[in-house]
């Protein structure tokens, strides 16, 4: 008896997942390690995709027809609800990448182990997705920071932690760092620091004391090392929209 697909899918992606007569069967079975190393190739080449990456834009019917393979039906959402957020961008067609390609039915059947595989793998990670706190969009402060934008979401995970991610898009500067903070709405001297950003990108656990209708304004700033206090030298800066 073969592997299922849905746990070499998991496997792919570096899930612990299955046990140890599962692990050793995958790996000396020729047909699930075959499958099991095509899939690590795929997930592989998405990991290697930069922020530097252009991607083409697809037809319209690509994402249609992905959504269908994993029979995934998205909400309906009302005209009068929130912008969309960075990860549902993220989600939208235009960044499914464009394909085209003519399948013979031989190849089709040889390949439905590998897609269902993978429709069970996005099915756990969509379940296992955090949920929506709030979301800004960064935009920028100074003339001399004009080019500069990001986006930053905070979700719920399955601890019940906040938990905040910022991605900056930024000409950064080779000295000093990048730190984030939430400002309070009617005192901007009033801040509680996050944290340092690793390059363009943040992440952070915020304290579920920390009211964010109050504390609602995120700010990245430029600082130099070992500074303690907000330099005054704002990168970018939005305010946080909460999810109902």
């Amino acid at each position: 008896m073969h592997t299922d697909p849905e746990l070499l899918g998991l496997l792919a992606l570096g899930e612990r997942a299955g046990d140890l007569d599962d692990l050793t069967h995958a790996e000396t079975c020729a047909q699930c390690s075959a499958q099991l190393s095509e899939l690590r190739r795929v997930v592989s080449l998405a990991r290697s995709v930069g922020t530097e990456t252009t991607l083409d834009l697809p037809s319209p019917d690509v994402w249609t027809r992905i959504l269908g393979e994993i029979h995934f039906e998205p909400a309906r959402r009302p005209a009068e609800q929130r912008p969309l957020s960075a990860s549902e961008r993220l989600a939208s067609p235009s960044f499914a990448p464009s394909v085209e390609a003519t399948v013979s039915p031989a190849e089709e059947h040889a390949r439905a182990p590998l897609r269902a595989g993978i429709r069970g793998a996005v099915a756990k990670l969509f379940a296992r997705s955090p949920k929506p706190t709030a979301h800004a969009e960064l935009t920028p402060v100074e003339p001399s920071w004009s080019a500069a934008s990001g986006v930053a979401e905070i979700a719920t995970d399955e601890q019940g932690r906040r938990v905040l991610t910022v991605a900056l898009q930024a000409d950064l500067p080779t000295s000093g760092v990048r730190q984030a903070w939430l400002v309070h709405r009617d005192d901007p001297n009033v801040r509680q620091s996050l944290g340092i950003l690793d390059g363009p990108h943040g992440l952070w656990t915020v304290e579920h004391s920390i009211d964010l209708q109050e504390y609602g304004i995120l700010d990245i700033s430029q600082q130099r090392t070992g500074e303690t206090q907000h330099s005054g030298h704002t990168i970018v800066r939005g305010e946080l929209t909460l999810v109902s």
